[in-house]
């Protein structure tokens, strides 16, 4: 006798009841395959409208214009959103200098230009007094005026100033030279401190880049800086690559005549970390500011930062 089976409903299973099951089991495939559809028409829509959106040539050359009728030396220059940045150095790249794209933040600005397109805007763009709000075909141009914080003394400009020495574990100093366009310590460490365009978080910066070294702290000192009500120090690994290659933290401390802060660790996630230390019961006294750097795994450790003296 053969062994075949019958597959029908179960008893007391009514048709309505059987195909209500049979939709539930094929719903997750129909949605998926509805999803899908949905998915390339909603990119075929984009990829149509996006081009009709776009800023032209002829709004950028316009744009551009107005901008430099009325830019100030000191003006700082955006766009928004962020990826447009590339394009509108095409048109106003001759009016940011590398001190000003790798600027250690956007404090210090009081005149900002907006270019912006989609209704996007740039933080350095938010708050303040909107004084010129004009459109070019599909971009916007604003300035926007800001009562910015007037910096007394720029660490990465005034970079040959700083005294720089390396402090083993048992208190020994050794004492690091200029050379060049570098401040250089001798072996065993090799470190030094130059002046450097970074890549901090996936955006150049400009800063001040040294080396730890296994089992010593280096220090760099900066005699008789003019302070003003704060300083602002802003701290990160460079190169994406050497963030990959490595592990290790970095430490550091300033001190600030008698007043020590310990500044955040710095790791491969830290991106660009600004600390921003009350200076006022220095204000207009000339003091010296000192920067300790350690870490128990030196290695491709490349520390960078930048740091300014404001009012």
């Amino acid at each position: 006798m053969d062994n075949d089976q019958v597959v029908g409903p179960a008893p007391g299973t009514t048709p309505t009841a059987m195909n209500s099951r049979l939709l539930r089991r094929s719903a997750p495939p129909l949605l998926i395959a509805a999803a899908v559809v949905l998915l390339a028409f909603i990119e075929t829509a984009v990829a149509l409208i996006a081009p009709s959106r776009a800023p032209t040539d002829a709004d950028w050359a316009a744009a551009a214009l107005r901008v430099r009728a009325d830019f100030r030396p000191g003006d700082l220059i955006v766009a928004a959103p962020a990826w447009a940045d590339p394009i509108l150095r095409v048109h106003l790249g001759d009016l940011i200098p590398i001190e000003v794209a790798g600027r250690l933040d956007d404090d210090r600005f009081a005149r900002v230009w907006e270019v912006s397109q989609r209704g996007a805007q740039a933080p350095a763009a938010a708050g303040g007094s909107t004084v010129i709000d004009e459109r070019f075909g599909r971009l916007r141009v604003r300035l926007v005026e800001h009562s910015a914080e007037i910096v007394t003394y720029d660490f990465v400009a005034r970079w040959a100033d700083a005294h720089v020495s390396r402090r083993d574990a048992g208190g020994a100093v050794v004492a690091c030279a200029l050379a060049g366009e570098r401040i250089v310590c001798p072996a065993p460490g090799n470190n030094s401190l130059h002046r450097q365009l970074v890549e901090v978080d996936q955006k150049l910066r400009e800063a001040l880049l040294t080396e730890p070294v296994p089992g010593a702290a280096t220090v760099i000192a900066f005699p008789a800086v003019p302070l003003g009500s704060v300083l602002v120090i802003a701290t990160g690994l460079h190169d994406t690559w050497m963030r990959k290659a490595a592990r290790g933290t970095v430490e550091a401390r300033v001190t600030v005549g008698e007043q020590t802060t310990e500044l955040p660790v710095t790791s491969d996630d830290s991106g660009w970390t600004k600390t921003r230390i009350d200076t006022s019961a220095h204000a207009g006294q000339a003091v010296t500011v000192r920067l300790e750097i350690t870490s128990a795994e030196p290695f491709d450790r490349l520390f960078a930062f930048a740091a300014e003296a404001r009012r």
